[in-house]
Protein backbone atom coordinates (compact mmCIF):
# COMPACT_ATOMS: atom_id res chain seq x y z
CA UNK A 1 0.00 0.00 0.00
CA UNK A 2 1.33 3.33 -1.20
CA UNK A 3 1.97 5.87 1.83
CA UNK A 4 1.14 8.97 0.06
CA UNK A 5 -2.38 9.74 -0.68
CA UNK A 6 -3.24 8.49 -4.08
CA UNK A 7 -4.10 11.05 -6.73
CA UNK A 8 -7.92 10.04 -7.88
CA UNK A 9 -10.40 12.21 -8.63
CA UNK A 10 -13.53 11.69 -6.22
CA UNK A 11 -16.54 11.92 -8.75
CA UNK A 12 -14.12 9.78 -11.35
CA UNK A 13 -14.68 6.34 -11.86
CA UNK A 14 -12.03 3.65 -11.91
CA UNK A 15 -11.46 -0.32 -13.37
CA UNK A 16 -9.99 -2.71 -10.60
CA UNK A 17 -6.99 -2.73 -11.98
CA UNK A 18 -6.59 1.16 -12.16
CA UNK A 19 -8.08 0.79 -8.34
CA UNK A 20 -4.86 -1.10 -7.67
CA UNK A 21 -2.42 1.43 -9.26
CA UNK A 22 -3.36 3.76 -7.48
CA UNK A 23 -3.35 2.24 -4.19
CA UNK A 24 -0.31 0.54 -5.01
CA UNK A 25 -1.34 -2.99 -4.22
CA UNK A 26 -2.37 -6.26 -6.72
CA UNK A 27 -5.24 -6.56 -8.40
CA UNK A 28 -6.24 -9.47 -6.76
CA UNK A 29 -6.43 -7.49 -3.42
CA UNK A 30 -8.71 -5.08 -4.63
CA UNK A 31 -11.34 -7.81 -6.22
CA UNK A 32 -10.82 -9.27 -2.16
CA UNK A 33 -12.09 -6.00 -0.59
CA UNK A 34 -14.96 -5.81 -3.55
CA UNK A 35 -15.68 -10.01 -2.27
CA UNK A 36 -15.42 -8.78 1.51
CA UNK A 37 -18.20 -5.85 0.53
CA UNK A 38 -15.22 -3.07 1.79
CA UNK A 39 -15.25 -1.36 -1.52
CA UNK A 40 -18.24 -1.06 -3.28
CA UNK A 41 -17.90 -1.60 -7.39
CA UNK A 42 -20.67 -1.34 -9.72
CA UNK A 43 -21.27 -2.44 -13.60
CA UNK A 44 -21.25 0.67 -16.01
CA UNK A 45 -24.46 0.38 -18.75
CA UNK A 46 -22.25 1.42 -21.84
CA UNK A 47 -19.43 -1.49 -21.45
CA UNK A 48 -20.28 -3.32 -18.72
CA UNK A 49 -16.84 -2.82 -16.56
CA UNK A 50 -16.78 -3.28 -12.90
CA UNK A 51 -16.00 0.46 -11.72
CA UNK A 52 -15.78 2.30 -8.25
CA UNK A 53 -15.64 6.11 -7.54
CA UNK A 54 -12.41 7.98 -6.85
CA UNK A 55 -13.91 8.47 -3.38
CA UNK A 56 -14.10 4.63 -2.51
CA UNK A 57 -9.92 4.11 -3.26
CA UNK A 58 -9.29 7.74 -0.95
CA UNK A 59 -11.69 5.83 1.63
CA UNK A 60 -10.06 2.71 1.60
CA UNK A 61 -5.91 4.57 1.69
CA UNK A 62 -7.59 6.80 4.63
CA UNK A 63 -8.69 3.72 6.57
CA UNK A 64 -5.81 1.49 6.21
CA UNK A 65 -3.44 4.90 6.98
Amino acid sequence: MTEVKPDVEPLGFYTQQQAAKALGVCRHTIKRYETEGIMKFFVRKANGRKVTKGSEIIKIWNGLF
